[in-house]
């Protein structure tokens, strides 16, 4: 089961996403965003270490000081990161689905679906706005603590 370094508070806190949207379906897109974006950014021993911390939190037999301090402010910064990468990667399944006779478009009577083009420049502003939140982490990261 793969362990999600960010809440749904947090996802919801971060992301560009409406207050009313169902979140359930963009829970697995943080996932991936982790694997594809955040993991290369911390390297494998502390997305590890921020995974078994996270995973300890959450167990209801574990500590509430399972998430050291500055790893707790560490997934602070981290959060808007992998909100918006996690978005840019779930966005075009919530345009269309994949269904048995092949691609829809998702529309209702009540709204008219993007066009593809107007997707593609909606998933250029979530990269865009990723790609500078995630450089911003990297200067974090890059900085000695001073505690």
């Amino acid at each position: 089961m793969e362990i999600l370094l960010i809440s749904e508070k947090l996802f919801r806190e971060n992301s560009p996403i409406q207050d009313n949207t169902n979140l359930v379906k963009f829970i697995p897109y943080i996932g991936i965003a982790q694997k594809i974006y955040i993991e290369p950014l911390l390297g494998k021993a502390l997305f590890e270490e921020l995974q078994a911390q996270v995973q300890a939190a959450a167990d209801p037999q574990g500590s509430c000081d399972a998430i050291t301090p500055d790893n707790r402010k560490l997934l602070q910064k981290i959060a808007p990161v992998l909100s918006f990468y996690a978005v840019y990667q779930g966005i075009p399944f919530h345009w269309a689905a994949i269904v048995n006779k092949g691609i829809t478009i998702r529309e209702s009577e009540n709204s008219r679906g993007v066009a593809i083009d107007d997707l593609a420049q909606l998933r250029r502003w979530l990269r865009d706005d990723a790609q500078v939140l995630a450089r911003t982490l990297v200067g974090i990261l890059s900085i000695p603590s001073r505690t």
